[in-house]
């Protein structure tokens, strides 16, 4: 029997609590249901355990499964022995070539707290034969399976342990596993029997170039000849974690290397398709907690993906557009094979309470998502040979007249589909359109997408000038000088240099990321988090510390760097991808602008190799600009607490000393008050930064991976301090960070205030000028009424300089904007003041 056509381990049943002693299993068109039951004597009471078998087969005529063959063996005569049904499946034996059911029974021994196990086999004649027998000190429950021998195979305590005739005995693969994620049939040339689970990674040489170290590693191990090889043909090591199920289309051996087709449900409610251990296409999964995966070729209809699920649901995902067709709920069975004699697979599903006492199977449906459907939940039957002189005339007619409500209805759903298709593409092409003039590029439409379009304007328009919002897209300067990328552990950093024009007229500036997956999809906007950071930009040239002096150390500048995080999982799972980066600019004249500044590519295998990693031994050797960008990665993906140093007593000049002795960290030389501890792994790196305010009190920022790194810099820091010194967390945001939000707030409220105040002084002098007008139309009477307008001219030319007259509209709207930006800086000096004044010690040395 072919790996694909393998039950699960649990005999491709979900079966109720109630009916924990039942197996059912499919084979050769047939449902096979296994009992263990207690046995009675004559005097109707309990004498011992048998097993029985009920061999079942649908009848097309009947509409129902009927009983083929019924039997059963006594196998216990002891009413207190404890037997137990563990798994039923059908296995290859390798004798004889033919396949037979299985069934594995176990015993315990109360006496010697052991277990004893005993492996059935069905005959043709449906009788049980013993086929093997084996003791265990311990009961197995995971990953329990009859593979081809029968061979049966278990793991227990991160261990794999198999046993079967030709073995003799248990035996143990030598294998350490953290997980198995599949044990079963992968015929690979004369190896059979595969193994697939994580182990943790090997300890590398760190003086190399540093490479990702995924928790957890695929690793693969052939059974027959105890070959182990590396996992990552088959699933990736990020995804190797995550993998609840699996099952494999096709897989074949070239060379040296394994070539292989599957899907793979995982713990992130997906299915995915690896094509050699790369991921090719995913579907969201519509239920939660997968537990198998079958496939189902039912012939013109097409071929499925079956994924069961632990809650009693299962949906079926068409395999060529990998796209979710079907969904049940309530279903304690599924099995796939030929149960209608057609030549092709049917799906049945069993719901609950589908074994009654008389032991026929009542709630089920068999379908192959096409043209034939059986159902007994609703009492109908609908088989396009014999449908017609089973059902009543008028049932006839009632269906014909319901296919023609469909029929219109189904017309109906494609003209709204392909509405729907014409707008989404609509839509694709504006949005690229739209970033094509964002970015200054011409935008070319293809004679294709050109077809069936109509002018919405008259023909007479194309003789007139060019259009005036169409030229208002004029190539402008990029607002960046560099974008960088850096991956740091499960994510992707991108950071982009803003130029000095673009930095002074900016307020508040972040980054966010469109991702094109290539396969014409569309743009999707990516979650992500953005953050500012002023941070120096070193020289590029290489030279030693010790020949750099003093004022090559002053030219390097402070330069605004805008920093983007987002997940790498959702990234790499389709290979490469590339991702556009918008700037969203939020201008001091209002208003906020998102402006393209460049583009990022993403390809998993340089993602593997280690391409992005930030090379933190470096960064305190050389001032390069990727050193400087490798520390802001860190500050920009991982949390950073910042903490208040007071010492009334003694001066805090031990924390430098406690920064370069006891942390091992060593200063960056192109940022003063930075101090960086780069370990072999980047994941123990931790990056400090010192900022003594006085003698007495300092500023000390600790940036790194956990709360837990975090936890032990402290313990180590309290050791050192004076017993008088006093810890205290900052609240909130950074205290550099408030001072610059309250600068930038009071810089608004004055710029308000000088704008609203010129406006209004501007109209009261157009108003004085009227009024003087006014005066100058008067003709006098004579030389006193002359001086006596004179004068009154001038009075009123000083009381409009001193005490001019403004609209009440606008004195009213100015006084509300300076409030508003009044009261928000009061909120941040009364925030910055909690930060810097508020007694709650953490520690004291």
């Amino acid at each position: 029997m072919p790996a694909s056509r393998l039950p699960p381990l649990t005999g491709s049943t979900m079966v109720s609590p109630e009916e924990e002693c039942i197996r059912l299993f499919a084979l050769n068109s047939d449902i096979l249901s296994v009992q263990l039951a207690p046995s009675f004597s004559e005097r109707q009471s309990q004498s011992g355990s048998e097993l029985r078998l009920r061999r079942m087969f649908f009848g097309r005529e009947a509409g129902h499964f009927l009983v083929r063959n019924e039997s059963k063996v006594l196998v216990s005569k002891r009413a207190t022995s404890q037997f137990g049904l563990v798994t039923c499946a059908p296995a290859v034996d390798v004798k004889n070539g033919q396949v037979l059911p299985c069934i594995l029974l176990k015993q315990q021994k109360r006496k010697t707290n052991s277990f004893k196990y005993t492996l059935l086999t069905l005959s043709c004649s449906d009788s049980f034969e013993p086929h093997l027998e084996f003791k265990l000190p311990y009961e197995m429950k995971d990953n329990i399976t009859i593979a081809r021998g029968p061979t049966v195979l278990w793991s227990h305590e991160n261990s794999i342990f198999y046993t079967s005739v030709e073995v003799g005995e248990v035996q143990q693969v030598y294998v350490q596993l953290l997980s198995v994620c599949y044990i079963g049939e992968l015929p690979i040339g004369k190896r059979n029997i595969m193994i697939l689970g994580s182990q943790k990674p090997a300890e590398k040489d760190h003086d190399k170039q540093p490479k990702i170290t995924w928790p957890h590693q695929a690793v693969g191990y052939f059974l027959e000849d105890g070959e182990l090889f590396d996992g990552a043909w088959i699933l990736p090591h990020a995804y190797i974690s995550v993998v609840k199920c699996i099952f494999f289309v096709s897989a074949e051996q070239v060379g040296d290397k394994f070539q292989s087709s599957l899907v793979a449900a995982t713990s992130k409610n997906q299915l995915v398709r690896f094509e050699t251990g790369v991921p090719k296409d995913i579907c969201k999964l519509p239920f939660e907690e997968p537990a198998n995966v079958q496939l189902a070729d039912t012939g013109l209809a097409g071929c499925f993906f079956l994924v069961s699920f632990r809650g009693g649901n299962v949906c079926a995902i068409w395999k060529n557009s990998f796209q979710v067709a079907h969904c049940w709920e309530g279903v304690s069975s599924l099995h796939v094979d030929d149960f209608v004699g057609r030549g092709t697979d049917q799906i049945l599903l069993l719901f609950e309470k589908h074994e009654p006492a008389e032991g026929a199977l009542a709630n089920f449906v068999i379908t192959d998502l096409g043209d034939m459907t059986y159902s007994t939940r609703q009492n109908v039957v609908d088989d396009a040979s014999g449908a017609a002189d089973s059902l009543q005339e008028n049932y006839l007619r009632m269906v014909q007249a319901l296919e023609s409500r469909l029929q219109s209805g189904m017309t109906s759903l494609r003209d709204l589909q392909r509405g729907l298709e014409v707008k989404d593409r609509l839509l694709l092409q504006s949005v690229k359109a739209l970033v094509d003039a964002v970015s200054g590029r011409e935008h070319v439409v293809s004679r294709a997408e050109q077809e069936g379009l109509v002018s919405l304007w008259d023909e007479d328009v194309e003789d007139e000038g060019p259009d005036e919002r169409l030229t208002a897209f004029e190539p402008h300067p990029l607002p960046v000088e560099k974008i960088w990328q850096r991956v740091v552990e499960d994510r992707l950093v991108v950071g982009a240099v803003l130029t000095e024009e673009t930095a002074s007229s900016a307020e508040s500036v972040s980054l966010s990321l469109l991702s094109e997956d290539g396969q014409g999809s569309g743009v999707h906007v990516l979650q992500t988090h953005s953050r500012m950071f002023r941070f120096p930009c070193p020289s590029t040239v290489k030279e030693p510390l010790a020949k750099r002096t003093k004022q090559d150390r002053s030219n390097s500048a402070e330069r605004l760097t805008v920093t983007v995080v987002t997940d790498l999982a959702p990234l790499v799972a389709c290979g490469s991808i590339q991702c556009a980066v918008l700037l969203h600019n939020g201008c001091s004249q209002g208003g906020t602008f998102a402006k393209l500044c460049g583009h990022v590519s993403l390809d998993i295998q340089d993602v593997a190799q280690g391409k992005y990693c930030p090379h933190l031994v470096n960064c305190c050797k050389f001032t390069t600009e990727e050193c400087s960008e490798d520390l802001l990665s860190l500050l920009a993906a991982w949390e950073s607490c910042s903490f208040v140093l007071r010492s009334p007593e003694h001066t805090l000049h031990c924390v430098p000393h406690w920064l370069l002795a006891v942390a091992r960290s060593e200063p960056v030389p192109f940022s003063p008050g930075y101090f960086l501890f780069a370990a072999a792994e980047p994941r123990a790196a931790v990056l400090f930064r010192w900022q003594e305010r006085t003698p007495f009190q300092g500023e000390l920022r600790v940036c790194c991976r956990s709360r837990a790194q975090l936890l032990q810099v402290l313990d180590s820091l309290c050791r050192s301090l004076p017993p008088s010194c006093e810890v205290q967390p900052i609240q909130g945001k950074a205290a550099e960070e408030l001072v610059l939000v309250l600068a930038s707030s009071l810089e608004r409220e004055a710029l308000t205030l000088r704008d609203g105040v010129s406006s209004l002084l501007s109209a009261a002098s157009m108003a004085a000028q009227g009024g003087a007008q006014e005066y100058e139309k008067v003709q006098p009477m004579d030389d006193l009424q002359a001086h006596r307008i004179e004068m009154e001219r001038d009075r009123e030319r000083s009381r409009s300089v001193w005490s001019p007259l403004v609209e009440v509209e606008q004195y009213r709207g100015l006084s509300t904007a300076v409030s508003q930006f009044g009261l928000e800086g009061d909120l941040v000096a009364y925030s910055l003041g909690e930060v810097l004044y508020t007694p709650h010690a953490v520690c004291q040395g």
